[in-house]
């Protein structure tokens, strides 16, 4: 405000100083100066005015500057990356943090001279002193060096935007993202051109303006012209046309290597090679219960009474007796419009919701429904791990408005039978409001007069806003990107919203920026922050995730008591915190194309992936990725991952996947396996159109569609498990009228190499695919896939070794290796129905060695003949995964 209004100020007072004796006369009516009302107009009322206009003119500019405080904040604050770009040699947080503010100075020195020199000659004109006589401009000499030195502070100005000019070239986009062949042969050297040629010609002004020689000036401004289109537009436009476009792969290899390894840091899936997992994943749980359906069910057997509503449901991981498991769970709110919807209802006595229900990922209850851990109110469960002192939620999601607590009014607590149980609230949460003036404030801020008017706020009461959870973090820390889901965690005997936050910056050099998406145009992503809010007291608290996150720095040194570290938080809560999904999502996006770090591949776009398709509903829509609990190969402990496939680009053939770890300390670690690209492993899409085309299954489904239900097949899920892949899909029936729909899971189909199977578990379903295929092996030889030896499979490369067929009549009985294999199946199902995905994993993998081991004496009892056949549908190697990615919690 100060330095803009100076400026303007000096300037304003130099011209009313220049303006001539007689400059009223330009204006006056017989006579007499101009008057303002009945005020004759002095040069002392000019000078006033213009001060005036002067301090408008900086208020303006200040208000310009206030809304860019957080640039400011980065640039007197900000911390180093750690690490140098290659081009300029600076720090990459140079560009992040300091770089915006030093832009927004240069832009606003330009505006100020551009706003200068159009004020002042506009008032030049009007007063005559800058006027065309006989043809010729006449500008008295003092006028003509106060308009000049405003030209010059432009000039100096745009020099100064020159410079900065050449870090754009590390964003500049065509083949490579960021500054190419090109751009650092021939635009950054015309930059320097143009930043020497603009202070030659402010330097040529100076001498024009004060020895009166303009034609100088304009034969400087004409070369200057030349010079910017032809150093700007021409030279590159023509060297990348001639030069560049012909052999564009080859001139601009060491540049993608530059793009490829710096959007792969951005957005933190760097690689490791010493990290590298040699197996594929085991199955140690499956999700059969779909969100995007649980939650009309939860809304029809939970919410019990119209005044409560389930708005989201979470996914999270518990160790319940001693057991590690996958649960869905929500929480119960107050819905947005009270059935009795009056003021007291509104604001004093339906204050909050109560309680939570969950239920286990792969477990249905009586009457194809979940089976609830924890449910009813007030709420009822079996484990102690679930049990919460205080379930109330002052502080939630979707809470409709302020709420005003402890006051006259009785708030209701929960529903009992006839009755109702009542309470008054007894924690800290929210402003006090018991006096007058308090409430004549609260009043004001909340644009309502009731506040003030209620007889039932007494000493004590306090008001409650800004509570819904992202609304009071915005509040807290708006420089914060949050995540759209924040999620309901049960720790140490309490309800609390735990809620991603990211550090976002669009000045990475070399590194793509999202095309769309929560991170739009952001080029650096980070989940450096963990933030928690306690749902009965609204307590916030920030941990740290990532404290070498240069932005993040920043802010922590700009607000030193707002963040805390990680060790701060309890163990138990921590044991809950999960890689978020909209990171999870963005990384994927990026690795697509990034995963290629060979030139040419990459330049070629070779080796694309992209996002699998399923059907739901009847639409085809892009595969979400998932939560899963499985234990890696070389590892003991289950970890929580979410994970997603991927498949080439225009090709529904299986490609790869990438998981994100969520348990410590590998939280944040991506796991990246690549499949041969020389074998067809069935993507979900091609895994959806043979359950499609399975004649028992579509038949089934579609009876039921014509029964007055509807059908609806859930999420597939992708589950690696060793040497191949299952896939699970559960299948829902709902009622097609319009009242209650709960809808019931019915049925679920698996699908393991060949074989399809719907049966009423998951269980039931894996016992007829492994039937099937322990049926093959005991007649001794595997049946031969459709189309013969060669047709591809949806396993991973098999081994060179095949199977013979039989000399003599096929055995009848089970083989010694195979006397007990129904009886491991059998516990596998039992531990399966129980929830134990540990043991089933066991158990399968007892069962596969056991049919392996047949297979080999298979081979020895049929050496004599030459008949061979491909097995089909049987285990295979996996492909090693090709890498893990930097762990980390950013993106």
């Amino acid at each position: 405000f100060l330095v803009v209004g100076g400026f303007f100020a000096a300037n304003f007072y130099y011209l009313v100083q220049q303006l001539p004796p007689l400059w009223a006369s330009r204006f006056a009516r017989e006579g007499e100066a101009p008057r303002m009302g009945n005020v004759r107009l002095t040069r002392g009322h000019l000078r006033t005015g213009a001060y005036a206009f002067a301090a408008f003119l900086a208020l303006t500019f200040a208000g310009s500057f206030a809304a860019r405080w957080e640039a400011f904040l980065h640039f007197l604050s900000g911390a180093d990356y750690g690490m140098a770009e290659p081009v300029f040699g600076n720090d990459v947080a140079f560009y992040m943090l300091r770089l915006p503010f030093i832009e927004v100075v240069q832009g606003t020195l330009v505006a100020m001279a551009v706003l200068a020199l159009l004020v002042l000659g506009t008032v030049y004109v009007l007063m005559g002193e800058v006027e065309v006589q006989g043809g010729r401009l006449r500008v008295r000499p003092s006028v003509m060096r106060h308009l000049g030195l405003n030209a010059v502070i432009l000039l100096v100005g745009w020099a100064v935007g020159f410079l900065l000019n050449r870090y754009g070239l590390l964003q500049s986009s065509g083949a490579v993202y960021g500054a190419g062949y090109t751009d650092l042969t021939a635009r950054l050297p015309a930059l320097w051109l143009l930043f020497a040629a603009t202070l030659c010609l402010a330097g040529l002004l100076v001498w024009a303006v004060w020895r009166y020689r303009f034609r100088w000036l304009l034969y400087g401004a004409g070369a200057y012209a030349l010079l910017f289109v032809g150093g700007l537009l021409v030279i590159p436009s023509l060297l990348q046309s001639v030069s560049v476009a012909p052999n564009e792969l080859d001139m601009e290899r060491p540049y993608l290597k530059r793009n490829i390894k710096f959007t792969r840091e951005a957005a933190q899936t760097t690689l490791t090679p010493e990290q590298v997992v040699a197996n594929q994943a085991t199955l140690d749980n499956v999700r059969l219960w779909d969100p995007r359906l649980l939650i009309d069910s939860y809304k029809q057997i939970q919410e019990i009474r119209t005044y409560y509503q389930f708005y989201n449901l979470d996914i999270g991981r518990y160790h319940l007796n001693g057991e590690y498991r996958q649960v869905m769970l929500a929480g119960r709110e107050l819905v947005q419009r009270l059935p009795a919807n009056s003021w007291e209802n509104r604001h004093l006595r339906y204050t909050h919701g109560y309680g939570s229900v969950m239920n286990l990922v792969a477990q249905q209850g009586t009457g194809s429904t979940p089976e609830l851990l924890l449910k009813n109110l007030p709420p009822e469960t079996d484990y102690s791990e679930l049990e919460v002192k205080e379930p109330a939620i002052y502080y939630g999601e979707r809470t409709p408005t302020y709420r005003l607590v402890n006051t006259g009014a009785q708030e209701l607590e929960y529903p009992k039978g006839e009755d109702n149980v009542y309470v008054n609230y007894k924690g800290d949460g929210g402003v006090p409001v018991g006096s007058f003036w308090r409430q004549a404030l609260f009043s004001w801020t909340q644009s309502d007069y009731n506040i003030l008017l209620s007889d039932y706020l007494r000493e004590g009461s306090r008001i409650q806003f800004w509570n819904r959870v992202q609304q009071r973090i915005r509040k807290i820390a708006p420089f914060l990107k949050l995540d759209q889901d924040p999620y309901l965690v049960l720790s140490d005997q309490r309800q609390y919203w735990v809620q991603d936050a990211y550090t976002t910056a669009e000045r990475f050099p070399y590194s793509e920026p999202a095309r769309g998406g929560r991170f739009r145009d952001e080029s650096y992503i980070r989940n450096s922050v963990k933030i928690v809010v306690d749902a009965y007291n609204g307590d916030v608290n920030f941990y740290v995730t990532d404290k070498n996150d240069p932005v993040l720095k920043t802010y922590r040194k700009a607000f030193p008591g707002l963040f805390k570290p990680l060790s701060a938080i309890s163990e138990d809560l921590k044991s809950h915190l999960r890689y978020p999904q909209d990171l999870f999502e963005a990384q994927v996006e990026k690795y697509r194309r990034y995963h290629m770090q060979n030139e040419q591949v990459f330049y070629n776009n070779e080796d694309l992936w992209t996002r699998p398709e399923e059907r739901y509903q009847g639409n085809r829509i892009t595969m979400e990725p998932y939560y899963i609990l499985a234990r890696l190969p070389d590892e003991d402990d289950l970890e929580y991952m979410q994970m997603t496939p991927y498949t080439p680009k225009d090709r529904d053939n299986m490609i790869g996947w990438i998981a994100a770890k969520s348990d410590f300390p590998d939280y944040g670690e991506l796991v990246v396996y690549e499949l041969p690209k020389e074998k067809l492993i069935y993507g979900p899409s091609q895994v959806e159109a043979r359950i499609s085309q399975n004649p028992e299954i579509s038949e089934q489904l579609t009876l039921w569609d014509q029964q007055g239900s509807r059908v609806v097949r859930g999420n597939l899920i992708v589950v690696p498990i060793e040497e191949t892949f299952l896939y699970v899909e559960p299948v829902f029936l709902i009622a097609q009228n319009r009242g209650a729909q709960i809808p019931e899971l019915r049925r679920v189909i698996v699908a393991y190499g060949d074989y399809v199977a719907m049966e009423n578990s998951l269980g039931e379903a894996l016992s007829s695919v492994l039937g099937t295929h322990v049926a093959a092996a005991e007649e001794g030889v595997a049946a031969p896939p459709a189309g013969g030896a060669d047709a591809p499979t949806d396993t991973l490369p098999a081994p060179a070794d095949t199977l013979r067929a039989p000399a003599g009549p096929p055995r009848r009985g089970p083989p010694p290796q195979l006397e007990n294999a129904r009886e491991v199946l059998q516990r596998a199902e039992e531990a399966l129905s129980a929830g134990d995905f540990s043991t089933f994993g066991e158990e399968f993998e007892a069962l596969k060695q056991a049919l392996e081991e047949d297979q080999s004496q298979q081979q020895q009892d049929a050496s004599a003949s030459d008949t061979t056949y491909s097995q089909a549908g049987g285990a295979a190697p996996a492909g090693s995964p090709s890498e893990t990615a930097g762990t980390g919690p950013g993106g």
